[in-house]
């Protein structure tokens, strides 16, 4: 039985027709693909990669969920889902059950729409493919079947990890790739303008991200504006760690996914407060070095909060707050890295640090991140294997990532090229 939202939605016709020879050559490689888009990275990725897959042979259609997905596909078959969250599910497998899809794709599997999505598409056997940003920066993007991160199908441990890497053998490294945080800014605002122009068209949808839209811009041009200040505050803030050993603590942004689902912390507050209560614990002469997100929009009193929850415990003057600095020194000189689940982890293990990972990160694995408790890392940090590390980068590579970037016209071509044979595979 339909639900609500379907009778007030209409099909939009494709427009872009793949040339008779390319389609003919690809319908015997990968006949009958039919691929949904839900929610993407705002910006053309969904709407060229899709492109890309019917000049392949493939069909694509979409589902919008506001006017900034609609302003993003413009050009390609789509649906508008305009009913109520709680009644998506239903929604979605009606629309299953009237067509032709084999597969689901998504950007982010934590999504309240995309996780009811997998649900779905494992129930009736669907292939759901998940980008998300890349495990390995940059230059990488992340692109897995069935989930990612805590719900990615790589194994944690060493034995699997080679055993796999063997089977795929060596990955095609790719090639350095531009990204620009203006180009990023500027698709940011366009889809959440687009999105805020075609609220009343979208009545019951909900961002999943934490903050409104507007709340987040005010933080950004505060930020903007503060930004000369901010870069004197870390500096001044950095010279305290001369001559003197640290540990990084890089903090991921609030409200975060991987947070929320795949860590044992319901916030990057409470992460703090066991950290920085652990650090106490650590040899008097070290310092803890907290660094905030490059992408938090400042909502957060950052500086403010570390500062309090280290005079709480006892250790104010051995903690450390920067809002902006190159991570690339930093990652240099410190005695090691202590995160949930960030992607500075393997950035760090790259450097040869010692890494500490508290959440379920794809890369905390026995012999490669430090296995031991918190209060011994700051004591003795594990030596590195680098080995290790390199079969893990080895098996991300071939099984979990692929070459390109969302920000710049280079990375994007490349990235579309290479997830479409991903996708086809």
């Amino acid at each position: 039985m339909a639900s609500a939202g379907l009778a007030v939605a209409d099909w939009q016709p494709a427009t872009t027709a793949a040339p008779a020879d390319v389609r003919s050559v690809a319908a015997l490689a990968a006949p009958a693909r039919h691929f949904l888009f839900l929610q993407g990275m705002p910006g053309p990725f969904f709407r060229r990669l899709a492109r890309r897959l019917r000049e392949n042979g493939a069909r694509t259609s979409r589902v919008n969920f506001n006017g900034g997905d609609v302003l993003d596909w413009l050009g390609g078959e789509a649906r508008a889902y305009r009913g109520r969250p709680e009644d998506w599910s239903a929604w979605l497998a009606d629309h299953l059950d009237r067509t032709d899809v084999t597969d689901i794709v998504v950007f982010g599997d934590c999504r309240d729409a995309h996780r009811a999505a997998r649900l779905v598409a494992d129930r009736r056997g669907l292939r759901f493919h998940v980008f998300e940003e890349g495990y390995l920066r940059p230059d990488h993007v992340t692109l897995e079947r069935g989930g990612v991160n805590g719900h990615s199908s790589f194994p944690r441990s060493l034995r699997a990890i080679d055993l796999l890497a063997t089977r795929l053998g060596a990955p095609d490294p790719g090639m350095p790739v531009p990204s620009y945080f203006r180009h990023r800014a500027l698709q940011a605002a366009c889809y959440y303008g687009a999105a805020w122009l075609g609220a009343a068209l979208f009545p019951h949808y909900r961002t999943h991200r934490q903050w409104p839209p507007m709340r987040e811009a005010r933080g950004w041009i505060r930020r903007f504006l503060r930004r000369r200040v901010e870069r004197t505050e870390s500096l001044r803030s950095l010279t305290s760690l001369a001559g003197r050993p640290f540990f990084l603590l890089p903090l991921q942004l609030e409200g975060d996914s991987q947070l929320s689902f795949c860590s044992p912390f319901a916030s990057m507050r409470e992460a703090l407060e066991l950290i920085i209560a652990s650090f106490a614990s650590a040899p008097p002469e070290a310092m803890l070095l907290v660094k905030m997100h490059p992408l938090d929009p400042g909502i957060v009193p950052w500086r403010r909060v570390v500062a309090e929850i280290a005079a709480e415990a006892g250790i104010a003057g051995r903690v450390v707050f920067i809002e902006r600095h190159d991570l690339a020194p930093l990652l240099g000189a410190a005695q090691g890295v202590i995160t949930v689940n960030s992607t500075v982890g393997p950035l760090a293990l790259a450097e040869g640090k010692p890494v500490m990972a508290l959440g379920d990160a794809i890369y905390r694995v026995p012999g490669v991140t430090a296995d031991c408790p918190l209060d011994a890392f700051w004591q003795s940090p594990p030596p590195l294997d680098s080995a290790n590390v390199a079969l893990l980068r080895q098996a991300l590579l071939a099984k979990c990532l692929v070459n390109g970037g969302f920000h710049s016209e280079e990375g994007l071509g490349r990235l579309v090229e290479r997830s479409v044979d991903r996708l086809l595979c």
